[in-house]
């Protein structure tokens, strides 16, 4: 069998039905392998390399599946490696096929930078950023480097692998039977006797709470904690990849939490007496540069997969637990029994916090956005860029069933949202809302060309004050207000986006204020660009106030209510 057919056959068998890349000279033989299976498969070429890699990173996170992108030799392998982070930072897993120059042409040991055209040493550029990076010399090698890299990707803490493939290597022949193959080894941690003294204390707790992030998301496992939620009566907050777990009018919703996040999260993370983190890392996004003001009154239980990460303790006295999140649910559930907890009154007061804060900080953005997500339907997916439009977002978002929020998380991308659109579309067929600063889609605005070109079902939503909006309020707190290269009469500039948007064929609508009428624009059947016009001094509100805790954040709360609200 030839080798790009192998591993076309071997995604299909995985459950891969999409993969995104771009054309190239030395990857045209796993191009052409795709077009063998009736369909079954189907390359999306989008117009940049990066962008492919975002859109898989999408595409793996929708699925709970892998995810696959192609690139050819030089710039095109060196175009995904933004994408490569962001996937590792992310815990995503997504199996990177690049394309290289025939193995008789490579310079190995040779003191020379290169000798065949477009050759570059792909897998050096990538091994601190991938869990399995490997140039593949022989075919024979093919059954056993694939295999490995398909249980690296997905096993454990997930992540990206590539396979960096010379153009001999993937139009040769490969005898699948007689090849050597990879054994898996797995590695699943038993439940320790933490376990059981995390029961015993959830029973006696008056103030539970759970705080949960992407892990729980990548591992399928939203539907089965919002079960757990609902039978024991435990308020959950999220790190900012994981907002989407449960909708936002639950009453266990107790928002994301952080350094920008709900300010009610916040004031139940310091009231409570226990809280169980299920596959968060607890990076300073979320704990502040203070980590012992982190929780203050809790007992502190941790599970997480990845053994580096309970290495850096929050506290001396916290209780880790090194555990897949599938495992860890199941041995708990079982544990746990038909236990039911007594926190009403928690409840309750967690429902109040949320009442009193949970549009204090609304400006006219906010109030946008808002509005915005009450016209949308169930069963749509959600993603944002980087910026303000973030934070914006999530803040003020009403999340309904079935709505998926994506986010490059970790990395933080600036082009991430509108690629990360289509992959998220063509994982679930569902219609999708982008959301990006006038700044950010401009890093990937190619893409409204696939979209148009496919008539897909999205709408991009430019948050446009005409700046970048991060950076200038940065700027303004640190540099006396020198705005150099980020508003308009400092070096930066943006298009005028109606005509961007008849350029590519899509329907076009400008609001200016939260009054202006937004649901005849659903349900979603076409390409659609939203131009959401407001000043450029904006501010991303609240914020987190160095050295001070978490629930007092800029600006400051009218100091009588922060004290009602801390004596609850």
């Amino acid at each position: 069998m030839k080798v790009s057919d192998y591993i076309i056959e071997f995604l299909l068998e995985k459950g891969v039905t999409g993969m995104f890349g771009y054309p190239g000279g030395v990857i045209c033989h796993v191009m052409d392998s795709v077009t063998k299976y009736g369909g079954k498969i189907t390359a999306h070429t989008l117009y940049h390399e990066q962008s492919c890699a975002f859109a898989a990173c999408a595409y793996a996170q929708a699925t709970h599946n892998l995810g696959v992108a192609f690139a050819t030799s030089g710039p095109g392998a060196t175009n995904l490696v933004t994408g490569i982070a962001g996937a590792f930072y992310d815990s995503i897993p997504v199996l990177f096929l690049t394309g290289n120059v025939d193995t008789y042409g490579v310079k190995g040991d040779r003191p020379i930078r290169q000798r065949g055209f477009q050759e570059t040493d792909f897998v050096s550029i990538v091994q601190s950023i991938t869990k399995y990076s490997v140039f593949v010399t022989s075919p024979d090698d093919i059954v056993y480097c694939l295999e490995k890299a398909y249980f690296l990707a997905m096993q454990g803490r997930p992540g990206p692998v590539v396979l960096d493939l010379p153009a001999d290597i993937q139009r040769a022949e490969v005898d699948v039977a007689a090849a050597r193959h990879f054994k898996a080894e797995y590695d699943n941690p038993l439940p320790a006797h933490a376990l059981q003294t995390l029961i015993n204390d959830l029973r006696t707790a008056k103030r539970p709470c759970i705080l949960a992030g992407g892990g729980v998301k990548q591992s399928g496992n939203a539907p089965r904690l919002k079960q757990l939620l609902e039978k024991l009566g435990i308020p959950l907050v999220t790190s900012l990849p994981a907002v989407d777990l449960l909708p936002s009018n639950h009453k266990l919703s107790g928002g994301f939490i952080g350094t920008n996040g709900h300010r009610y999260g916040n004031f139940i993370l310091s009231k409570a007496d226990l809280v169980l983190t299920l596959g968060t890392r607890l990076d300073l996004k979320q704990v502040g540069n203070k980590r012992d003001n982190f929780a203050p009154n809790a007992k502190l239980y941790r599970v997480d997969i990845d053994s580096g990460e309970l290495s850096y303790p929050v506290r001396s006295n916290e209780v880790p637990l090194l555990m897949d999140i599938s495992d860890f649910l199941k041995h708990f559930e079982t544990y746990i029994g038909d236990t039911r907890l007594d926190t009403d009154a928690w409840i309750d007061l967690c429902a109040k916090l949320k009442e009193k804060l949970k549009t204090i900080d609304f400006c006219t953005y906010h109030h946008l956005i808002n509005k915005l997500s009450g016209a949308l339907p169930q069963n749509i997916n959600i993603t944002v860029d980087t910026g303000q439009s973030s934070v914006w977002a999530p803040q003020s978002f009403e999340f309904k069933d079935n709505q998926h929020f994506f986010v490059s998380a970790g990395l933080g991308s600036m082009g991430y949202s509108l690629p990360a659109a289509i992959g998220a579309y063509y994982a679930n067929k569902l219609p999708v809302v982008c959301f990006a600063g006038d700044a950010g889609i401009q890093m990937n605005i190619q893409e409204l060309q696939y979209i148009d070109k496919e008539h897909l079902p999205i709408a991009v939503v430019i948050l446009n004050n005409n700046s970048m909006g991060m950076i200038r309020q940065f700027q303004e707190k640190n540099f006396n207000k020198n705005y150099y290269l980020t508003t308009a009469d400092a070096g930066y500039a943006s298009p005028d986006f109606e005509k961007i948007a008849g350029a590519y064929n899509f329907r076009y609508k400008k609001i200016t204020s939260p009054n202006d009428t937004v649901e005849a624009l659903f349900p979603l059947t076409s390409p659609l660009l939203i131009d959401v016009q407001f000043e450029t001094e904006t501010y991303l509100l609240p914020n987190f106030n160095a050295g001070k805790p978490l629930d007092d954040m800029d600006p400051p709360l009218e100091r009588g209510l922060y004290k009602e609200l801390a004596d609850l």
